[in-house]
C-alpha cells in the first residue's frame, strides 16, 4: 500500500515519540493540576480556587529581557510557584502601568499566566497531577518512569518536554533544538528509586 505524504504528517502527529530514532525525550501535550490545564496559560483568578492561599506574600518582578511580569509565592509544605506574564497572552492591557497596582492574583483577575511549580520534597505533593493519561503521586517510583517515559529514561534524562501542536512537528523533525532549560519541561528527580521533588518549568523565553 502505498503511503502519501499526507498520511506521513498524520501519523507524526498521532504516534508518541518513542517510535522516532532521532527523539532525545519523550514529550507530553497536556499537563493538568487538579483539573487545570497547565500546558496553556491559565487565568489568574483561578490560582487560589486551584492551590489555596499562599502562605507567604506574592513577589513581583518585571523582566527587562522577556518583557514578561513574573508574581511568585511560596504555598506550605515547600511548594514554590512563579505565575509568568507574556504580553502576547494579553493583548487587552495597553500599558506596564496595569501591573503597579496588582499584587495578589484576585488583582490580576482574568489576566493570564504561565505557571511554574516546584514540588521541593515529593511527599508534600498532594495535588492531583495528571500528564497525558498518567498520574504522578508521591509515592511515584524511577521503574514507573521507565514504563511512562521510555525514551527520556533511556538516555537517562528525568525530564520530559512539556510542547503544544505546533512544537511537536518541529520537535520531530529537529530535537536537538530543544532543551530542558530553554524548553518547558518536567523535571523529575528520584532517591533511593522514589520520587523525592517534581518541577514544572516553564522554559525561558531569552
Amino acid at each position: 500500500m502505498k503511503i502519501t505524504s499526507a498520511a506521513l504528517i498524520s501519523l507524526s502527529i498521532v504516534l508518541p515519540s518513542y517510535t522516532f530514532a532521532k527523539a532525545t525525550m519523550d514529550y507530553v501535550t497536556s499537563v493538568q493540576v487538579n483539573g487545570i490545564e497547565i500546558n496553556a496559560p491559565v487565568a489568574a483568578n483561578q490560582i487560589e480556587k486551584v492551590f489555596g492561599k499562599p502562605t507567604a506574600k506574592i513577589s513581583k518582578e518585571y523582566s527587562e529581557c522577556t518583557g514578561n511580569h513574573d508574581y511568585t509565592t511560596v504555598y506550605q509544605n515547600s511548594k514554590n510557584l512563579r505565575f509568568e506574564i507574556f504580553p502576547e497572552d494579553n493583548p487587552q492591557i495597553k500599558t506596564n502601568n496595569f501591573y503597579k497596582t496588582k499584587n495578589n492574583f484576585q488583582q490580576l483577575n482574568s489576566v493570564k499566566g504561565h505557571v511554574w511549580l516546584t514540588w521541593n520534597k515529593s511527599e508534600h505533593l498532594s495535588e492531583q497531577v495528571k500528564i497525558g493519561n498518567k498520574i504522578i503521586s508521591s509515592k511515584y517510583t524511577i521503574e514507573q518512569f521507565k514504563k511512562d517515559f521510555p525514551i527520556s529514561a533511556k538516555n537517562k534524562n528525568n525530564s520530559v518536554l512539556m510542547l503544544n501542536s505546533t512544537e511537536v512537528k518541529d520537535y520531530l523533525k529537529n530535537p536537538n533544538d530543544y532543551s530542558v532549560g530553554y524548553t518547558s519541561a518536567l523535571n523529575f528527580k528520584f532517591k533511593n528509586g522514589k520520587l523525592s521533588s517534581f518541577e514544572i518549568n516553564q522554559g525561558i523565553a531569552c
